[in-house]
């Protein structure tokens, strides 16, 4: 039904894709595509403003350098990922998750700079205790959610795990599972289970990312940047409207979202591949692969977070250390992109050996559970032969006694 929906320009024009491209999903490659030219048409906008006021140039250029830098920043990599996992997880195909957490982040940036335009040298005395406390506020959030999910997706780690197991062990029919990550039993017992489904069951659509990255927001480890840079335009060019400094915020919430939507759309591809759709064993494969390092991701930057808030009272070298890699998010977060693609590389050229030898694995031990069927189901069809016969020796003597022998 979507395929007929859809214009047959967009037909025509889907069937010159690459093969390899063409694999996205239709909801993935539309919501880059919106995204790509909306980002186009705020440059569009802006190109023409900035032709009345060249000086903005510089920073105009350095606002969107800076939201596309953001949007690879851990927090935002960690939280994205382990969301759309989840939303996966319950059946739905979220590609927007990455798309509503940067507006939620952004507009922490968009009223700062109102602010501070508006406000400008009066703010600027008193921004600093402001941003001190948003900063512990957000980071304290950001840092106990992603712990939060960290774990909750090791346990939905350690259920696909088992899950593994069960169909490795022949307790579980495979043809017989959904082929989707909704399909996995992934249900137990405890409290801790009801407490995670609680927590799970919060963000249960993409918009709910929104309030998220309002609160990701209140860190102001980057709107502090929008906001010197709303100050220093003003006083750069004396006169320059409120307007005129909307235009950083915008384009730094253009670039971020560009890139966090396609993160999150691009995670969400992964997560639901038609083509691994087909294997059930492939799903919890590379559901396994991912979960594990998002699990590790999550827990370390979370890890980190909770550190930086110590070390503003503490001093020495592994402090010193902390203080570093709180500042260097971007580093960190290229490296989390990085990790994803080399273990995913990894995970795929391993997957051949290691499906033959479980296939194998699973072959012996469905050949043993026939070899047991049949030599219970041949014991069972030679009973009653042996019962008959016993029956015929034992029913002789009455007959000849019935007869009159002795």
């Amino acid at each position: 039904m979507a395929a007929e929906s859809r214009p047959r320009w967009l037909e025509k024009l889907t069937e010159r894709i690459p093969p390899r491209i063409r694999i996205l999903p239709f909801p993935a490659v539309r919501i880059i595509f919106i995204l790509a030219v909306v980002n186009i048409l705020i440059w569009i906008a802006v190109a023409i403003v900035l032709r009345s006021h060249p000086l903005l140039s510089s920073s105009a250029i350095l606002s969107y350098t800076l939201g596309l830098r953001h949007a690879l920043d851990a927090d935002h990599i960690s939280a994205i990922d382990l969301m759309t996992r989840r939303l996966v997880a319950t059946g739905s195909k979220p590609v927007t998750v990455g798309t509503f957490f940067s507006l939620g982040h952004s507009t922490i940036v968009v009223i700062t700079c109102i602010v501070v335009a508006a406000t400008s040298g009066a703010l600027e005395q008193r921004f600093e205790g402001f941003r001190n406390v948003g900063g512990i506020i957000g980071t304290s959030v950001s840092a106990a959610v992603l712990i939060l999910l960290g774990v909750g997706n090791a346990w939905i780690l350690v259920k696909l795990v088992q899950q593994l197991r069960k169909i490795s062990r022949g307790e579980v029919d495979t043809h017989a599972a959904e082929p989707g990550a909704a399909g996995f039993n992934l249900e137990g017992g405890g409290i801790m289970v009801r407490l995670f489904k609680r927590v799970f069951k919060f963000i249960d659509r993409p918009w709910k990312m929104y309030p998220l990255g309002v609160l990701f927001g209140l860190g102001f480890d980057t709107s502090s940047e929008i906001a010197v840079l709303g100050i220093a335009s003003l006083q750069g060019a004396q006169g320059t409207s409120i307007w005129l400094i909307l235009i950083f915020p915008l384009l730094f919430t253009a670039g971020m979202c560009l890139i966090d939507t396609t993160d999150g759309a691009l995670m969400m591809t992964v997560y639901t591949s038609t083509n691994l759709a087909r294997d059930t064993i492939a799903i919890l494969y590379y559901s396994i692969v991912l979960s594990a390092i998002t699990v590790m991701v999550a827990i370390c930057i979370g890890t980190i977070q909770i550190l930086s808030l110590i070390a503003n009272f503490s001093t020495g070298p592994f402090w010193d250390g902390v203080n570093n890699a709180s500042d260097h998010y971007d580093i960190i977060g290229g490296a989390i992109c990085g990790a994803f693609v080399v273990f995913g590389t990894g995970s795929v050229l391993l997957y051949g050996p290691w499906r033959r030898r479980f296939d194998r694995k699973c072959g012996l031990i469905s050949r043993n559970i026939q070899l047991e069927i049949t030599g219970k189901k041949y014991e069972d069809d030679e009973l009653p032969s042996k019962s008959k016969k016993q029956v015929e020796v034992n029913n002789e003597p009455v007959i000849g006694e019935s007869a009159g022998f002795p």
